[in-house]
Order: C-alpha cells, then structure tokens, then sequence
C-alpha cells in the first residue's frame, strides 16, 4: 500500500473508500474483467484475487485470522499480504494498491 498520484491519475483504477473494506472478512469490486478482494488488517489494505484457486469460491467471504483469509469451501488460506498459502504450497494474485484521500486506486 503506498499514498501517491492524485485522484484522476492515468494508470489506476478506483476501487473502494478505506472506510467501506470491513475487518472482519473481505470486499469484492470488480477491476475490469478481474474480481478483486480487499481485505482491511490493523488499518493497512491489502488486494488478492477474489477467486480461491482451489476449488474457485470467494476469498472476500472468508474467515480472517489476523493476516490469513481462510476460504469459506474448502478452508484453504491464504495470506493477504502475499497471497502465499502458509498451508497448502500455493498462492493466489496479489496486487499493488495506492491510498489516496481515503479512496483505494488499483495500479494498473
């Protein structure tokens, strides 16, 4: 997460006021073509693919612990900071985000 370019900038996509991502589990927004979660941990964003790439269910509806989402099918998890899964070897897209005035911008 990083706080950079003005609102409007070429190269970002707008995805959701800070104040909208729950803590509790995730928020899915759709960048184009590609679902994407964000997930809010002790006031840092953090963006992966929305869709497990186990068995394709939602992440954002998942269960968090601390820095982990566990996928609400099959419980596979995944950390949100780097999309590795500390259980089962694999991972999932994670992508760069920017903060700017409260709103979170996909870079793009």
């Amino acid at each position: 997460m990083s706080e950079s370019a003005p609102a409007g900038s070429p190269g970002r996509i707008e995805l959701a006021r800070v104040e909208d991502v729950p803590t509790e589990h995730g928020l899915r927004v759709k960048a184009g073509e590609t679902w994407v979660a964000l997930f809010k941990v002790e006031d840092e964003v953090f963006a992966i693919n929305a869709i497990c790439p186990h068995a394709g269910a939602f992440l954002d509806m998942g269960y968090m612990d601390g820095h982990t989402v566990m996928c609400p099918l099959h419980g596979w998890d995944f950390d949100v900071r780097t999309g590795e899964s500390p259980s089962f070897g694999i991972s999932t897209s994670c992508f760069d985000i920017e903060i700017d005035d409260g709103t979170v911008y996909l870079k793009a």
